[in-house]
């Protein structure tokens, strides 16, 4: 009962913030930029903990912890160098992408591609459409991981069922995403990544209360010595030394994700990037011990059925209860405020993107059909989550955010260097996708060697075709 009563007044904070984020958007002329960029008004620091927040949040606590559980230290290795490359990525990125959106009055990251790209207005909006579609496919199998991951810690939580509380937190999600857009989302991630920081410093503190780091990994050692002493970087890839790549991930995860990249385009004009990652690093390295949660359960249940549910037993096994239930409280909406950046850019997808690229115009009642979008894209999820309910949180995460990262690293990372044009794009698109579906599906590379080399190759054929186009200049005259 005490969590269920911590559970509704949460709730009826975060609808509160969604109706005030509503208040505020309104004054925004352009409706679709109000809802899907929040009026522009977020600041540095929302700015430092939406990017963390949205970063980790459901595989960051749930799906890193069964990761090292089913796989050992590699995840815990790996897991370190995701907060150097989001800060890194929000440095190189976040102030070229936020002026050249500006310049082109972008809302989503398709339309971004397609409009910093010169050429022809047809081909535009066939790249538009494309990168929509893309984010809606790929998206759509990366909410699968999220939406398990949340059912699976409010079950055990709430004491009901994966589904019951699968479909009760999503109703929380769409409501507040409705009201207030994407100003809402970065609001909610802030307050959560609070709360995630002090749940990272309380679980370290237990683990290391009942044992020293350097005795679980010994103890963990005599009994899988390959978790402590791996000789491939397997899940992530076959060399040893292929964990490495997630700093490479993790970079590209942050800089051309729709999700993650749109903050940059939502940024106030005047605001200091620098004074972002000062945040930032700190914020991330602290949210990096999570996984040693999977090493100590290992340790002290290594028969667990489904590694995923290494966290939630954890916060129910080995804290008090009231400090188990707000850790939980705190996890699991920084979970849902992911769901609900994700749910924005599939809803952007639909709404915007592909009605766009096809109508030529935006409607007059689009934060209407925005909200809309939001309502159907809430259901969605929720069916596709009931209908595949195989694989883990990380590789379910890793394969559906893959596949864009594929496509987008061309046009938005390598035309930092050569401004190539439309057709130039599209076709790096279209390799980044092919061969990511080849490197996954048909040669079963890593999770994220896969979607790297894919990225590559699109990237090649960019950096190719843009210069020789280009007049076999790197920049356009």
């Amino acid at each position: 009962m005490i969590n269920w009563i911590i559970f509704i007044t949460a709730s009826m904070i975060l609808i509160g913030i969604g109706v005030w984020s509503q208040h505020k958007i309104k004054s925004d002329t352009n409706q679709a930029e109000g809802f899907l960029l929040g009026a522009k008004q977020i600041g540095p620091f929302v700015g430092a903990m939406t990017l963390m927040a949205t970063g980790y949040s459901g595989w960051g606590f749930i799906g890193s912890a069964g990761t090292t559980y089913a796989y050992g230290t590699i995840e815990i290795f790996a897991n370190f160098f995701f907060a150097p490359a989001i800060t890194f990525g929000t440095l190189f990125c976040a102030n070229f992408m936020r002026k050249r959106g500006e310049e082109f009055g972008t809302t989503t990251i398709p339309e971004y591609i397609a409009a910093v790209h010169r050429g022809d207005e047809k081909t535009k909006r066939i790249v538009h459409f494309v990168g929509g579609f893309a984010t809606f496919i790929f998206l759509s199998v990366f909410i699968i991981g999220q939406i398990r991951a949340v059912g699976l810690v409010a079950s055990q939580w709430l004491g009901i069922s994966v589904e019951l509380s699968a479909i009760i937190l999503m109703i929380v999600i769409v409501i507040f995403t409705v009201q207030g857009g994407l100003l809402a989302v970065a609001l909610t991630d802030t307050l959560m990544a609070i709360g995630m920081l002090v749940a990272s410093v309380i679980v370290y503190v237990t683990i290391t209360s009942d044992i020293s780091i350097t005795e679980l990994l010994t103890r963990v050692g005599e009994v899988k010595p390959n978790f402590t002493n791996p000789e491939t970087s397997a899940p992530y890839g076959s060399g040893k030394y292929s964990a490495l790549l997630m700093f490479v991930y993790a970079f590209l995860f942050t800089t051309t994700l729709p999700y993650m990249s749109v903050r940059f385009l939502s940024f106030k004009q005047d605001i200091k990037i620098h004074t972002m990652a000062l945040i930032m690093a700190p914020v991330g390295i602290i949210l990096s011990v999570v996984p040693f949660v999977g090493l100590y359960m290992f340790y002290k249940n290594p028969n667990l059925a489904n590694p995923d549910s290494a966290m939630p037993m954890f916060l129910n096994t080995y804290l008090h209860p009231a400090v188990g239930g707000m850790i939980t409280l705190f996890i699991l909406f920084a979970m849902l405020s992911t769901i609900s950046s994700v749910i924005q850019a599939l809803s952007a997808a639909l709404s915007h993107d592909m009605y766009v690229s096809i109508t030529k115009k935006s409607d007059v009642n689009s934060s209407f059909i925005n909200r809309i979008s939001v309502i159907f894209i809430g259901v969605l999820g929720i069916a596709l989550t009931f209908m595949f309910k195989g694989g883990f949180l990380n590789q379910i995460a890793i394969i559906g955010t893959g596949g864009l990262i594929s496509m987008f690293l061309g046009p938005i990372m390598v035309r930092f260097f050569i401004e190539a044009n439309i057709k130039t794009c599209l076709v790096s698109m279209l390799v980044g996708l092919v061969t990511n579906g080849l490197f996954t599906l048909g040669l079963s590379l890593g999770w994220v060697e896969a979607p790297i080399l894919a990225g590559l190759c699109g990237g090649a054929v960019y950096a190719v075709m843009g210069f020789v186009t280009n007049g076999m200049k790197f920049k356009a005259s």
